[in-house]
């Protein structure tokens, strides 16, 4: 009757021993994913050679979403004047298109360049258009 409670209890710290094992590695293996998610980067989080990586977003965010609302405003802008002259003005913006992959500040400082460049370029054409 002791021999099966001792095997009993070897059976328990077996088992007890090869799931701490398991949990070990699985503990392991989620910290090191974690610390190579910031393979190439600062202790900010911004990739190496930038030391401010906001500002690098602001700049080329800004210019590119500016550029992409002027094209589209001016489209527009002339649509607009063809179809319906002075009567109508812009009512609404169009929301521009972010992909996934950009940045918190670049996404934030396209959009903000989309909205002036698009009135600009709204402005401008439609001004032209009805000055002919």
């Amino acid at each position: 009757m002791g021999n099966k409670k001792f095997d009993r209890i070897k059976k328990t710290l077996a088992i007890l021993l090869v799931l701490c094992f398991v949990l070990s590695v699985t503990a392991a293996s989620s910290v090191s994913a974690a610390d190579s998610s910031k393979y190439g980067k600062n202790k900010e989080g911004h990739k190496e050679g930038h030391k401010e990586g906001h500002k690098e977003g602001y700049k080329e965010g800004h210019k590119e979403g500016y550029k992409d609302g002027y094209k589209d405003g001016k489209i527009q802008g002339q649509k607009d004047c063809e179809k319906y002259g002075i009567k109508e003005i812009l009512q609404k913006l169009p929301t521009p298109f972010n992909k996934y992959s950009w940045n918190e500040y670049y996404k934030e400082n396209y959009n903000k360049g989309y909205k002036g460049g698009y009135l600009n370029g709204y402005s401008k054409s439609r001004y032209s258009c009805l000055k002919k």
